[in-house]
């Protein structure tokens, strides 16, 4: 028994099947991390109550080769002079990380959110534009986008498949 859940173990990290009496475990085959030439991403949405604003962002598989998403994407705002401004990003929100494969013109979507009330007699920073990285990429997108987090904090979930609403 020992053996066979080493030959299972090796095989898993290999990229390997195992074959057990009854039937066969595959380890599932996950397609390369999408890489920011292969991306595209918009805003899809935003709604609000209570002091606090909702949104929806879609990464779009632009290429004719599959690839994968894995974890939380990355954020920075820029305000009206081109300059950014500080953003600190929270990976807090529903769903948590697990792997979302974008076929071509395949979507995924993450979610934001962000308080819009002032603690001060200022109001919170609006940007213009928005750097998004997606999770594995190592280069960032930039969109336009108008958000106005105050003390530049927003809440962020991990990907997942499909094109959704805020």
């Amino acid at each position: 028994m020992k053996k066979l859940i080493a030959i299972a173990a090796v095989a898993s990290v290999l990229g390997g099947s195992a074959a057990w009496a009854g039937g066969a475990a595959a380890a599932p085959s996950i397609a390369p991390t999408c890489t920011r030439s292969q991306l595209g991403v918009r805003a899809n949405g935003t709604n609000g109550a209570a002091g606090t604003i909702f949104g929806a962002w879609v990464f779009t598989n632009l290429t004719k080769r599959t690839c994968s998403l894995f974890g939380y994407p990355g954020m920075q705002l820029y305000g009206k002079a081109g300059r950014p401004f500080r953003t600190t990003v929270l990976r807090d929100l529903a769903p948590g990380p697990h792997v979302v494969t974008l076929a071509p013109g395949g979507s995924a979507t993450f979610r934001s959110s962000y308080s819009d009330v002032s603690s001060g007699r200022s109001p919170c920073r609006m940007s213009t534009v928005a750097q998004i990285t997606a999770p594995g990429a190592f280069t960032s997108l930039f969109i336009p986008a108008q958000l106005g987090p105050c003390r530049g904090v927003v809440h962020v979930s991990a990907v997942e498949p499909g094109a959704h609403h805020a």
